[in-house]
């Protein structure tokens, strides 16, 4: 007995053993998992920081991979091991001064907001029902040309005059972390899906012709931060536009058409670019001596190229190759723009001819001076205009009417937050300080709809009818300025309520006469055969499908919202 004794003693005391072992070695395993996510996320930023092609926008970068970063959920021992990984980056790695710098600024906030409270920011929990949306691929260049030439500059202002953002520094640029955060309040009040988020990354939407490469960068970092993302793919460097050709060249009078087909090609020397040409083109322009085919072309990076050969035969091509980068001057009263020239000549007969008018980045531009140095001649253009909407998408497109100025956007978002705050104090005071005076009466009314619709039982139809009656006679009154009310501004709660009123055709009809982008089933449309039993809703309006989901989760929305 003593001896059996002995033994299950023993065995018992393997087995603790054994425990405590597999238990500090899970233990081991997880901090070294923890580890290498860290410093998986450091080399991701430290990556795109060597892909980054303009260095004013690596604040916006090392921001948005921070708040990614803190969204993630990080405990106070990774912040610690991620701030001296830092400290070693910097000591380590060949970064410039702008690189060092966002680093430097990335340890300072959490130094600030961890390190010295003690207590690591807790990522919020994501809502459990929103409504999204999703943009119809044929909208999504226009859509992007209206974000960053029409909704970008009117956000910017108004950070800028409310005191929300720093001012603008001596140089006269709206710094860029001002031009992140007011693409992330835009995108952020869109509600778009991370479906239409994601096509936005798309590289075929953009264009050196309309978008200016740090806005590019900038809402790469903004969409990549809503999305939950660390990582980023390499930027692509097509697609290319033709800036000038010169007088005395040969280039056939289509040229720039076909350099929208331009492809990057990489040789032994480095990379060039080709523009595919007609063989007979080819052959008729290598029957002069010196071959006469000065231009100049811009490509997505921001790089400009010049053309240095004609390759003849099968395919036959104009090559370029790259010189330098283009950068927008915001020194003067004017935004200005220096830009090589393909000849180096101080005068040259006949008119100077362009591809067209001289547009790039979004803008019309008009020359302003020559000027000629050791390395070049050079024409200085002064911006004219914006590049207006009615030039890039036609006008006639009536699905582009949803794309509301950013300031009806802001009205109605104010609406909503006021209705939130009056359900919750059952007041309508949050309604009568609106700065929109003109949206008091109509917040009023919706306000007692909806108070009424979460009250206990559903009222009777003829008072829900004569309710709704009165919010479209006050929407009458301003609907020419700030359109329909949009659905989004009812909280969650109260459009569950309202899907109760939809098994009477009068109220429906007056649903659809009072609120824009109303849920399918409230529409009469026909529900989706491809999304199946899930309890989702889908409509199209104008061309945009706005998706009602439950339980679908958007890891930044909440705190982007802030």
């Amino acid at each position: 007995m003593i001896g059996i004794r002995i033994r299950r003693l023993g065995e018992t005391r393997r087995l603790s053993a054994s425990l405590v072992a597999g238990s500090l070695m899970a233990g081991f395993f997880v901090k070294q998992s923890e580890a290498s996510c860290i410093k998986r996320d450091l080399e991701a930023l430290l990556a795109r920081m060597r892909q980054r092609l303009y260095p004013e926008t690596l604040p916006v970068l090392g921001f948005y991979w921070f708040k990614t970063v803190k969204a993630s959920g990080y405990g106070r021992r990774q912040w610690k091991k991620l701030n001296r990984l830092m400290k070693r980056a910097l000591g380590e790695q060949l970064l410039d001064g702008p690189s060092r710098q966002a680093i430097a600024d990335i340890q300072s906030w959490i130094q600030q907001t961890v390190l010295v409270t003690g207590r690591p920011p807790r990522p919020k929990p994501p809502q459990p029902e929103r409504i999204y949306l999703t943009l119809s691929s044929d909208l999504l260049q226009p859509y992007i040309n209206r974000l960053l030439h029409e909704w970008l500059p009117a956000e910017v202002a108004r950070l800028l005059t409310s005191g929300r953002a720093s001012s603008l520094p001596a140089d006269g640029a709206v710094p860029s972390l001002v031009t992140g955060r007011a693409l992330e309040g835009l995108l952020v009040r869109e509600r778009l899906s991370p479906r239409a988020l994601e096509m936005l990354l798309q590289p075929e939407l953009f264009s050196p012709h309309y978008v200016y490469p740090t806005d590019l960068e900038i809402l790469q970092d903004v969409i990549l931060f809503l999305l939950g993302r660390i990582s980023a793919t390499p930027r692509s460097v097509m697609p290319a536009t033709l800036l000038c050709v010169a007088p005395d060249s040969q280039l056939p009078e289509n040229y720039g058409e076909g350099v929208q087909h331009a492809f990057l090609a990489q040789n032994p020397g480095g990379e060039e670019v080709h523009v595919p040409i007609a063989p007979a083109q080819a052959l008729e322009i290598l029957k002069d001596e010196p071959v006469r085919i000065g231009s100049v072309m811009v490509t997505m990076d921001g790089r400009w190229w010049e053309a240095v050969r004609v390759q003849s035969g099968e395919p036959s091509s104009v090559v370029y190759q790259p010189i330098g980068r283009l950068r927008l001057d915001y020194l003067a009263d004017h935004v200005r723009l220096r830009v090589p020239w393909p000849r180096a000549q101080l005068s040259w007969p006949g008119e100077i001819r362009f591809s067209a008018t001289l547009e790039i980045f979004g803008r019309e531009w008009h020359p302003s001076h020559w000027e000629q140095d050791a390395e070049g001649t050079w024409l200085h253009l002064v911006v004219s205009r914006i590049l207006p909407m009615t030039e890039i998408v036609p006008a006639e497109d009536v699905r582009l009417r949803r794309l509301r100025p950013v300031s009806v956007d802001l009205a109605w978002s104010a609406l909503e937050n006021a209705l939130a705050s009056s359900l919750v104090q059952e007041s309508s005071e949050p309604i009568e300080r609106l700065r929109h005076c003109d949206l008091i009466p109509l917040g009023r009314a919706i306000f007692e709809l909806v108070a009424s619709l979460m009250s206990g039982p559903l009222p009777p139809r003829e008072a829900i009818e004569c309710q709704l009656k009165g919010v479209r006679y006050l929407e009458a009154q301003v609907s020419s300025k700030y359109g329909r009310v949009p659905w989004r501004i009812l909280p969650p709660e109260v459009q569950a309520n309202v899907f109760k009123i939809g098994s009477y055709p009068e109220l429906v009809e007056q649903l659809n006469q009072v609120f824009d982008s109303l849920p399918e089933r409230l529409c009469g449309a026909i529900p989706d055969p491809l999304l199946g039993k899930a309890p989702m809703f889908a409509f199209t309006t104008l061309g945009l499908t706005t998706i009602f989901a439950r339980d679908q989760q958007f890891l930044n929305w909440s705190e982007g919202r802030e």
